[in-house]
């Protein structure tokens, strides 16, 4: 009897310190916890989803963020790119993304914008920004387009410095202090209609009407009127649809 006895004392420990070990385990986990995708790495702005940029880990229930993604809704992110920077170990939701509008829609097509034609724009602007385009004195607001290309005087594409592997990293605005070349003229994402109301400014005639009597007023007048038809172009914002 002292021995059967025994024999349960030494199961009851074992049961125990088995419990104890599925506990820490997976039990702590299932009841404390709450699995859900977080940054593997340091995600930049604007960065095209990829499967390896999260992984699976739990979370005490009271430090969830609101719309904490779980593991089974990682493929509502793919095609995605990132809204805002994201830091590493950090929970996702799905606010912190945005669809990918990078990309031709039926009827639109890719327009330059010629280095004449520009008041002013930003030295930051880069390839799918949302720019508004004014018209200078008081012209008032055009459009408002994506960036396809950002290109200096050879065609090369203006970027910034820092690179990241063999990537280019897009960085928030403020953050873009350095780019590998300067600005000549850029290219927009934009339907032939609207395009043709950029060119129809810019090259608006001013009416000339007597003007053969005053000549050098009239080459001051038109030289302050190719000024006045210039672009200029604001960045950031979203994208207005005509």
């Amino acid at each position: 009897m002292k021995r059967v006895k025994s024999i349960i004392g030494i199961l009851l420990i074992m049961l125990s310190f088995v419990s104890l070990f599925l506990w820490e385990w997976k039990g702590r986990e299932m009841i404390l916890l709450r699995e859900v995708l977080v940054a593997k790495h340091k995600i930049e702005m604007g960065t095209l989803v990829d499967q390896n940029m999260f992984e699976i880990r739990g979370v005490p229930k009271d430090n969830l963020i609101e719309g904490a993604l779980k593991p089974e809704e990682a493929g509502l992110l793919m095609g995605k790119v990132t809204a805002q920077l994201i830091s590493q170990n950090s929970q996702l939701s799905q606010a912190y993304f945005r669809e990918n509008e990078f990309y031709l829609k039926e009827g639109e097509a890719i327009f330059v914008i010629e280095p004449d034609w520009i008041a002013m724009r930003s030295s930051s602007l880069r390839r799918g920004d949302i720019v508004q385009i004014y018209g200078s004195n008081s012209g008032g607001l055009i459009g408002s387009y994506r960036i396809a290309f950002v290109k200096d005087e050879a065609e090369r594409e203006v970027r910034d410095v820092m690179l990241e592997g063999k990537n280019y990293i897009e960085k928030e605005v403020l953050e873009r202090t350095d780019s590998t070349s300067i600005i000549d003229h850029v290219e927009i994402i934009t339907t032939l209609e609207e395009y043709e109301k950029l060119v129809a400014y810019v090259t608006a005639t001013p009416n000339n009407a007597g003007a053969e009597n005053q000549a050098p007023a009239l080459e001051t007048q038109v030289a302050a009127s190719e000024m006045s038809r210039s672009l200029i172009l604001v960045q950031g914002g979203e994208k207005i649809d005509p």
